[in-house]
């Protein structure tokens, strides 16, 4: 992969012909990390050897005007296909997640219960809505998955096909200006290898040492030449099979030990309110079984099967909370007695889902004449995704306990006469966790056509131009299996005994086919009955996209330092959503459903910009060069009106070698169709009003959740500056560091009618915020009238405030030149996370908010955060036909929850809710390597084994959803290339 800017590091520089002389860094790469110490951390990909390069050969990325010799002020990093290659990966999304501007929050390596297998871009860990994700610097169709709507208004990069792709340009800054809405915290840019010729393919196999995400992958490109050379067609496909892991975290000792991250309620004196440790994953009230929650003299006991088939009770051993939290910490002693008492709740907790992908691609191009060209580019990508979601937790945190009641035909088997006669008159309230049924599987099938095709052309001797259509859709299937029917369950839960018979007590279930089920000690369920209460939810999503787009840039005239550039360009597209579910899931009589539905809705967009590079000075005493880079953009939404961006840089060489840059741009999120048409549904319960002595709300009419039309784009300002140097008397070396600070307007967020409530409440005092703005009170009168509603729909309310360093080193060195063989490259990349802060943390607690830098723990359902310090470094060796590569992967030490604080902390207190007993995650240390071996007459046959956490680290507990640590353990990896 190029982590190499161009220019001295602005946009990498790449020879066209594809020929690269392999140069190599040297040992100075582990020198260069020394003045970061061990607290740097990045990931960082490993730079692809650059040939000596003259003016003609730089290729500019960073900005539409593409001008030879040019030095971009926005800082650019390249993942090159070499780095791809040399770690065996798979998919691009796990190469860009490398760059430690990267959160790689949504992707199947992430973990987590309901992990959909997108891999979605999030530079600076804003989001994946605020980067732009383009294909040859064109859009690509937006994904939306019924039911996850948290992913609309992104593109999933596993439409992607790796084996085409020539170079992923990363803007690491504000880029609206230049390319659109979206590309708040910066964006992506797919470059295509159109001028390939020849045949090359690929095949590998991994597996982890724990015989499981055992996936095989497949790559095949061919291009040619044809019509005397003026035309050129270039295809390519993949395939890849991942067959995930278990629904269970068994394999793993770490999995096994159930770790957690738990608010404990009722604990005892001195121990911290939320606590990290081992066996925190399993159920404190419930049991698969079903537990009993009454208070009285049966509170507590469990139901379990007896050896002959029947239902008998035994006594739970309680965790730490003492049946009072859902997910709770036992002992050893307390497991021990209810695994021999025959109550076993298991971990569910898959690491990654399985996958199924293929894509293919083509571009056809053709030269009409000397100066115009035509092409079509088509592409197709089709990925199953397969993961479970959720598992029955009746009483046991995701919904109320089942009430089985004193006449259940099923509850008299269970239950001695002397405990019959203790249950109330009203039931018995139950946690269930139902694990005799196992958890519910969703099944996404995401189905992509995209189709660019166009005319690009010049004219005189400094004009070029281009214009195309784009048409893209993108289709969702989804199916969540093993579900159950709400009604339907509680229907066949309550059983009578009529005549002898056990029936459903409703007689309108009987009618409508009810068959009664018993759950008590170990479910007991007909065929018929399984029928009745299980199915499977449906769902589909569709998103569509017609782009009309065209450019021209030139030099219209030059100043005393030199041509000055220009670009303008208009684009008009329009986007359209629709969400088709099933009528239960619209209803939400399903325990998990695919969400609501929404009848096709549409946006249709204008845009036009103007782009310029002003040389300043050249050949000055003070500066060899001095450049001026400016555009601006006008943009008008058809749903939430019209808005400016720009964008004004200057690069500043005062002598060969030594580069200042510096950028300020107006940057823009518009709201995309989801959060703008999700129908608005009624909220309930009510909110609490903080305040004392007001009525509480009683009318429920005005408090809805759901879009909002009204929503504007967000606004946000980022600055960036940086120096970057290759000093002359080590021409090799290339350092980089600059500076971003980000910062977003009315950012487009949602929450709960009670969170708009708490959000502006601070302390139980009104503060007047954006957030109240969502409220309406009897009178207008916010002191004393009472809340008529509260609208927890989404809203311009939110800002968000990041900055931070990001740093690049590069030096390559042939070892001739010393007396020895081969090649070397090394290469780091680091990002240094200053601050990271959202308004969504202000409380009565942190009325400043929080400052989440520092904190990468998954598990405390707190906002995500960032690691202070990332860092990625590569070491490569060539000689003749062997090559070795190692990279490092670094994370700083770093906190569970910075809105939390351990004994080991200023402001614990554990009588207080922010102490937690452990709030501190070490630093981790990844090291993957690989060994390739290439023959034949040209090299042409290359076979490769790589092994990934060469050490087999175990992540930092409690890991399951952290984007930052290796949940898979030692991987092995290996499979052969070839090229003719």
């Amino acid at each position: 992969m190029h982590t190499k800017n161009a220019s001295y590091g602005a946009a990498y520089t790449l020879n066209r012909t594809g020929s690269f002389k392999r140069r190599a860094p040297f040992l100075i790469g582990a020198a260069l990390l020394l003045p970061m110490h061990a607290q740097a951390q990045t990931t960082s990909p490993e730079p692809t050897p650059a040939a000596k390069t003259e003016a003609a050969d730089i290729v500019v990325t960073a900005t539409r005007i593409a001008r030879d010799g040019y030095t971009a002020p926005t800082p650019t990093t390249v993942v090159g296909q070499e780095f791809v290659q040399q770690r065996a990966m798979v998919n691009i999304g796990d190469a860009l997640n490398t760059v430690p501007a990267f959160r790689a929050a949504v992707s199947p390596n992430a973990g987590g219960i309901g992990n959909t297998g997108a891999f979605l871009a999030d530079l600076r860990g804003l989001g994946s809505v605020r980067t732009l994700v383009l294909l040859d610097r064109a859009r690509m169709p937006q994904t939306i998955i019924p039911g996850v709507t948290t992913s609309a208004g992104t593109t999933d990069l596993n439409v992607i096909p790796t084996v085409l792709i020539k170079t992923s340009d990363v803007v690491t800054g504000g880029a609206s200006a230049a390319y659109g809405s979206d590309a708040v915290a910066g964006v992506i840019n797919f470059q295509i290898d159109d001028r390939f010729v020849g045949l090359k393919g690929s095949a590998q196999y991994s597996q982890t040492r724990y015989n499981d995400a055992k996936d095989k992958f497949a790559t095949l490109a061919y291009g040619t030449k044809f019509a005397g050379g003026r035309g050129h067609l270039v295809i390519g496909g993949e395939y890849n099979d991942d067959g995930g892991t278990a629904y269970y975290n068994t394999a793993r000792a770490w999995g096994r030990e159930a770790w957690g991250s738990q608010t404990i309620t009722n604990r005892p004196a001195g121990t911290a309110n939320t606590i990290v440790g081992p066996n925190g994953g399993y159920f404190g009230t419930a049991t698969s079984g079903g537990l009993i929650l009454t208070a009285g003299a049966l509170k507590g006991l469990a139901f379990v099967p007896t050896a002959s088939g029947g239902v008998t009770t035994t006594t739970f051993s309680p965790g730490l909370s003492n049946m009072t939290s859902s997910l709770d910490f036992f002992t050893p002693a307390a497991l021990a007695a209810n695994a021999a008492a025959g109550i076993n709740n298991l971990n569910t907790q898959q690491l990654r889902p399985a996958q199924i992908r293929y894509n293919v691609m083509g571009k056809l191009t053709f030269d009409v004449n000397d100066n115009i060209t035509a092409y079509v580019e088509p592409l197709y990508s089709n990925v199953k995704t397969t993961g479970i979601i959720i598992i029955r937790r009746d009483g046991a945190g995701a919904g109320p306990a089942l009430n089985i009641a004193k006449d259940n035909a099923y509850l008299a088997q269970a239950l001695t006469p002397a405990q019959l006669a203790l249950v109330p008159a009203g039931g018995l309230s139950i946690g269930y966790s139902g694990q005799d049924f196992g958890p519910s599987v969703r099944s996404i099938q995401n189905e992509l056509i995209r189709v660019q095709t166009g005319l690009k052309g010049q004219f005189g001797d400094k004009w070029k131009w281009d214009a195309s259509y784009l048409f893209g859709q993108n289709t969702s299937h989804v199916a969540i299996s093993n579900t159950f029917k709400t009604a339907n369950f509680r229907n066949a839960l309550d059983a009578v005994s009529v005549g002898g018979q056990i029936v459903c007590r409703n007689a309108a279930a009987v009618a409508a086919g009810c068959v009664p089920i018993n759950i008590l000690g170990k479910a007991n369920v007909s065929a018929a009955a399984a029928s009745y209460i299980l199915g499977t939810s449906t769902g589909s999503g569709k998103t569509g996209l017609h782009d009309l787009s065209a450019n021209i840039q030139g030099e219209p005239f030059s100043t005393w330092a030199g041509p000055v550039s220009i670009g303008v360009g208009a684009e008009y597209r329009r986007e359209s959503v629709r969400l088709n579910t099933d009528a239960l899931s619209q209803s939400s009589g399903w325990l998990t459903g695919t969400g609501a539905a929404l009848p096709t809705v549409s946006q249709t967009v204008k845009e036009a910009y103007v782009e310029t590079i002003v040389p300043l000075l050249r050949d000055a005493s003070f500066a060899k060069k001095l450049d001026f880079n400016g555009a601006a953009r006008v943009t008008d939404y058809s749903t939430s009106g019209r808005v400016t961006t720009w964008k004004a840089g200057l690069t500043w060489e005062p002598v060969d070698g030594l580069l200042f840059r510096s950028t300020r741009s107006r940057d823009i999120r518009a709201p995309n169709l989801i959060e703008l048409y999700t129908p608005q549904t009624q909220s309930l319960p009510l909110p609490t009003d903080p305040r004392r002595g007001v009525a509480a709300p009683t009318n429920t009419a005005g408090f809805i959740v759901g879009g909002n039309t009204g929503l504007k784009p967000e606004i946000s300002i980022t600055q960036t500056a940086g120096v970057s140097w290759q000093p002359s008397f080590l021409r090799n070396l290339r350092l980089s560091v600059d500076y971003y600070d980000i910062r977003i307007e009315g950012a487009i967020t949602s929450t709960s009618t009670q969170g708009v409530v708490n959000n502006c409440f601070i302390g139980g005092t009104y503060t007047g915020n954006s957030w109240c703005s969502l409220i309406s009170f009897a009178n207008n009168d916010p002191v004393a009238g009472q809340m008529t509603g509260v609208r927890g729909v989404t809203a311009n309310v939110a800002s968000f405030k990041t900055r931070g360093l990001d740093i690049q080193a590069t030096y390559r060195q042939s070892l001739e030149e010393i007396g020895l063989h081969g090649n070397l490259t090394a290469n780091m990349m680091a990002t240094h996370v200053m601050s990271f802060w959202s308004s969504t943390d202000i409380s009565t607690l942190f009325p400043n908010g929080i400052d989440r830098a520092g904190q990468t723990g998954a598990s405390f359902g707190g906002p995500a955060g960032l690691p202070k310090w990332l860092i990625n470094t590569s070491l490569d060796y060539e000689v003749g036909r062997f090559g070795a590569n190692a990279n490092i992967r670094y994370v700083s030490p770093s906190r569970q929850n910075n809105g939390l604080f351990g004994p080991d902390q200023a402001g614990y207190d554990p009588t207080l809710t922010t102490s937690i007993s452990n709030n501190n995650i070490p630093a981790v240390a990844y090291v993957d390597i690989g060994m390739r071996y290439s023959f034949g007459a040209d090299k042409q046959y290359t076979v490769f084994f790589n092994i990934n956490n060469l050490f087999d680290r175990d992540p930092p507990l409690p890991a399951n959803g952290s984007a930052y640590y290796d949940l898979m353990g030692r991987t092995f990896k290996g499979g052969a290339r070839f090229r003719f």
